[in-house]
């Protein structure tokens, strides 16, 4: 182990810097992921109404400019809902809830039960699509597992344990597609590709049929995270060519918390802030009134932006 998880969300920050959704830095990827962090320092739990407020503020619901940066479109949809007083769920295929629960993989890692439960809050306030809600559980059991050093077949296995638990709180999407039972016999496959390095091979790996989506890169980036490599920052970098900034930062996530804190080998702002945040996501105090405020945090770094560029 290496911080017992503390690298996190360093690590998520790093990828999302790498996927490049945002040019100068980490994108409302890691910005939402922010969020989830401070509340789970507070409350290690998933407050629905207090995390629609939060999430809301960083859109300018206070009156005040907005500060997310190259937002997903389905991200973008639900924040247009929450503007009109419906923060309703989205039913298309989405990648966003893989790197938003990382910080749950971190703060719940000694509690599997609980941390199932607050996966699922989380990623059923965003979408209804059961991909996509999975995709959520997948990566916080991922990084619970990674928190304690595990890798390879073990890290999948037990992403594996989480995910079979939760199968029966997912409901079938109306539109059809598959079932959470076929889910997990695709997770169950993945056991026989532990090892893969390259993005497209994992990809053409966990990819049958139509083209891969948010899915497929879920399970390609699940296979980049589990080997024990000897340079950390090459999964982040293959995830970050087959699936962006949302994956890069899952894969940044499970492969910071194996890790620790550490520099990353390309540069980006803010990175002592979520150092202290995953120091307390595993460490405590159970206190954010001493961290900066988020939108303070933004708004500075897009007003930089601003006056460099004008």
């Amino acid at each position: 182990m290496a911080g017992e998880g503390d690298g996190a969300m360093l690590g998520l920050a790093a990828g999302d810097t790498a996927g490049g959704a945002w040019e100068l830095g980490y994108s409302a990827v890691t910005e939402q992921a922010t969020v989830v962090a401070y509340q789970l320092i507070e409350h290690k739990r998933i407050l629905i109404a207090p995390m629609v407020k939060a999430i809301g503020e960083l859109d300018g619901s206070n009156d005040e400019e907005p500060v997310y940066r190259a937002e997903s479109a389905n991200f973008r949809a639900w924040l247009d809902r929450v503007s009109q007083g419906r923060a309703m769920p989205d039913e298309e295929p989405s990648l966003d809830g893989a790197p938003r629960a990382v910080p749950i993989g971190v703060a719940l890692r000694r509690e599997p039960k609980l941390l199932r439960d607050e996966a699922l809050i989380l990623a059923k306030l965003f979408h209804t699509e059961p991909t996509s809600v999975l995709a959520g559980v997948v990566t916080a059991g991922a990084v619970a597992a990674s928190c304690y050093g595990q890798s390879g077949r073990d890290l999948i296995a037990g992403v594996i344990e989480i995910v079979d638990t939760s199968s029966e709180m997912i409901r079938p999407s109306p539109a059809g597609g598959p079932e959470a039972g076929d889910l997990m016999n695709e997770l169950r496959g993945l056991l026989d590709h532990v090892g893969v390095g390259d993005g497209a091979e994992a990809l053409a790996l966990v990819t049958s049929g139509v083209g891969p989506g948010p899915w497929e890169q879920v399970k390609a980036g699940l296979l980049l995270a589990a080997p024990l490599v000897e340079r950390p920052h090459v999964p982040i970098e293959q995830a970050a060519k087959i699936g962006g900034s949302a994956l890069a930062a899952m894969v940044g996530g499970i492969v910071g918390a194996r890790v620790g804190i550490r520099a990353w080998p390309w540069a980006f702002a803010n990175d002592t802030w979520f150092a202290e945040i995953g120091r307390r996501l595993v460490r405590g105090p159970q206190e954010v009134r001493d961290l900066p405020i988020p939108y303070a945090v933004e708004h500075h770094l897009i007003s930089g932006e601003r006056q460099g560029l004008h």
